[in-house]
């Protein structure tokens, strides 16, 4: 990223500005500011604000940074997602710095328009004769006031093929685009386009940074799909390597509905209520309860975790008393605990789910129910005995191996200590059999984690290799690269006896043409240097790279020897050029024409 775009950008965005706009109250304190810290539960006001050099610190809790820090924690964004809420803020423009994210960003930025004219034509269709029976749904049999309803952007699906098509036609984009997003479908027989949402009441899916990324539909009619989601809109690039920089499309597994109000509850309670539907969500919120999240009808992910981490230390588990929310409960426990946060499981009777629940016993019922959630190791442990005669051996031995399971995916050593201890005590089990299984246990997780990180190290070793290495000549343009990057007086020579337009890989001619054009203007190049404007999978290819040429021992030869060897692929691969033909050939061609003719 461009250092001096950075300073100005920074500039035109003040933080005291920034986090006033954000709902931070500031007030003056010397040369700056103090505030109550929006990242701990402060009640000091002990984060202190320097407009004029640019940052903040809390002497609380440690955490510090500019006014893209702030952003980026504040709003759980990733550095360019922070970049252009602030350029968009200042009215910048971000300027172009690589080619791929580049494309990612327009591409995403281009997914978020269409979702923000799909949701006005869904809002609209709200007032219409059809809209009413949607209308009505929401008012009467799901209890919504027409704020609740108005500030989470609820709208109507039309029960029409065509209907958002034709809108979203006439907005000037093209049927391809709208399938890449999810707001139509393509049938696979007829190749004809229809509206992926029909007949539905809708939920727009914002994110954190106020963007709408997709679209949630419950069904108002027949059809078995009771709810339908935006289908994963990411680009197959993103797929492929799951780098964050290229992400380009909503992808369910990072998404967390309601997330961008609850956060500015639980950044200061530090907790979350996660449920499993979207409008369980929201009747929680009408409630009172506006720290409600949901996981959008798919499992909890380790995505989904560390998005949540960001703004809660602890998860109170609200899904569905049935056994598949049960069940859906007991695997967030361990998933939860994986990603660093506790966790509590309220048990409801009387009704199926938190939005039935709180609308048949009322807010005090609800919450007396948060307040005694089970600890997730107790419901896991509740969880287990289901069923089993712990005063049968072998019972027993079952129970005890899937406690044991569940202490040994604790990270934290002193809550592992405790749940041991707990396990020892409650169950009468010797605690060293206990600390001796559930370390054996860790070790054969650890072993297996190990694995599976070779294995992908592995994965992306090829894929590195498949996408640049499909020839000699790329090797060869590698070792040249290292080659001026560690001779830098030699780049000069080295450019005049081969060109950018003579490599064959992009990659490599991209990485050619900024480190001569560094060199020529006397900047040093080192590793880092180079990293700098490149995805995280381009800076792991890139340092393996270096590191295996660190090994050999290319010198000026070699470097000649590259030269020669790229060149000599250019002229094996160059198209066969077209001889001209003369007079005496285009007779020759006639002449056998009517030949064939006879």
């Amino acid at each position: 990223m461009d250092q001096e775009f950075l300073e100005k950008l920074k500039y035109e965005n003040p933080i005291n500005e920034v986090m006033r706009e954000n709902g931070i109250e500031l007030k003056t304190s010397g040369r700056g500011y103090m505030c109550k810290c929006p990242f701990h539960d402060d009640s000091t006001a002990s984060c202190s604000v320097v407009p004029s050099q640019g940052f903040f610190h809390c002497f609380g809790c440690g955490v510090s940074g500019d006014v893209v820090s702030f952003v980026r924690k504040y709003r759980n964004l990733g550095f360019m997602d922070a970049i252009n809420y602030l350029a968009q803020r200042a009215g910048m423009t971000v300027p172009t710095w690589n080619g791929s994210d580049d494309k990612s960003y327009k591409r995403r930025m281009r997914i978020y328009e269409m979702n923000k004219c799909a949701a006005r034509f869904f809002r609209d269709q709200l007032k219409t004769q059809d809209g009413l029976r949607c209308l009505n749904y929401l008012v009467h049999t799901r209890k919504l006031s027409a704020d609740v309803i108005k500030k989470y952007g609820m709208g109507f699906a039309p029960k029409s093929f065509t209907a958002l098509k034709s809108y979203m036609l006439g907005c000037g984009y093209s049927e391809d685009e709208l399938v890449s997003a999810s707001l139509l479908g393509r049938s696979q027989t007829s190749g004809r386009t229809y509206d992926f949402f029909m007949d539905r009441a809708m939920f727009p899916f914002i994110d954190v940074a106020g963007n709408i990324v997709g679209f949630g539909g419950r069904t108002l009619g027949d059809d078995k799909r009771k709810y339908l989601n935006t289908g994963d809109t990411t680009s197959e690039e993103f797929r492929r390597t799951n780098d964050e920089k290229k992400l380009d499309g909503y992808s369910k597994a990072r998404f967390v509905f309601s997330l961008n109000y609850a956060k500015d509850v639980s950044v200061k309670t530090r907790e979350l209520l996660l449920c499993e539907g979207n409008l369980d969500v929201i009747s929680l919120y009408q409630h009172g309860f506006t720290n409600a999240v949901a996981s959008c009808g798919t499992a909890l992910t380790p995505e989904q975790v560390k998005a949540m981490k960001n703004y809660a230390d602890k998860v109170v588990i609200c899904y569905d008393a049935d056994d598949p929310g049960q069940k859906a409960a007991l695997r967030a426990v361990g998933m939860l605990r994986s990603g660093g946060l506790g966790s509590s499981v309220i048990h409801m009777e009387g009704a199926k789910d938190p939005d039935e629940y709180i609308n048949k016993f009322g807010e005090d019922h609800f919450r007396y129910l948060i307040n005694n959630a089970a600890d997730g190791f107790d419901f896991e442990l509740g969880y287990y005995s289901r069923g089993l005669d712990l005063d049968k051996r072998d019972d027993k031995i079952r129970f005890l191996k899937m406690a044991y399971t569940s202490i040994a995916g604790e990270p934290d050593s002193t809550a592992r200590d405790t749940m041991e201890r707990q396990l020892s005590e409650q169950y009468n089990v010797s605690f060293d059999v206990i600390r001796a299984a559930v370390d054996d246990i860790k070790m054969r997780l650890m072993d297996s984690e190990k694995r599976s990180k070779q294995r992908e190290e592995v994965r992306q070793t090829i894929l590195a290799d498949e996408e640049t290495a499909a020839n000699k000549a790329v090797y060869c343009e590698r070792g040249l690269i290292y080659y001026i990057c560690c001779n830098s007086d030699a780049a000069q020579e080295i450019g005049q006896r081969i060109s950018p337009e003579e490599f064959t890989d992009e990659f490599n001619r991209k990485l050619f043409v900024d480190i001569s054009g560094r060199l020529s203007v006397g900047d040093i190049i080192s590793l880092d240097v180079i990293c700098e404007q490149l995805s995280e999978e381009e800076q792991n290819r890139v340092r393996r790279s270096f590191a295996k040429y660190a090994k050999l021992n290319v010198n000026r030869e070699v470097a000649e020897q590259y030269i020669s060897s790229i060149k000599a692929y250019n002229k094996r691969n160059a198209p066969p050029a077209q001889e001209e033909k003369t007079s005496e050939d285009y007779l020759k061609m006639m002449e056998e024409l009517r030949r064939k003719k006879c």
